[in-house]
């Protein structure tokens, strides 16, 4: 049977977010735009913190043109979260 990821509440929630957005940007890295699409929905989530460390670690870890496509939804979401 396969375990599913559920995070839970508490102090580390944000840090589970941010694993389990990790795990998902990986496994849809085959298409642009599942990868834009769960960027986006992930983006709600995660702390301003996260969102730094999600953004690093998409331009240490992915590609080079997912890792544009990912600052570019980074910094639409920053501009419409002001």
């Amino acid at each position: 049977m396969k375990k599913s990821f559920s995070p839970h509440s508490g102090p580390e929630q944000s840090s589970r977010w941010l694993a389990y957005t990790q795990l998902i940007l990986e496994k849809v890295s085959f298409d642009k735009e599942i990868f834009r699409k769960e960027l986006r929905k992930s983006l709600r989530r995660l702390t301003a913190t996260d969102i730094r460390r999600l953004e690093a670690w998409c331009i240490n870890s992915l590609n080079l043109s997912l890792a544009v496509i990912a600052v570019q939804v980074i910094q639409e979401y920053a501009a419409m979260a002001m």
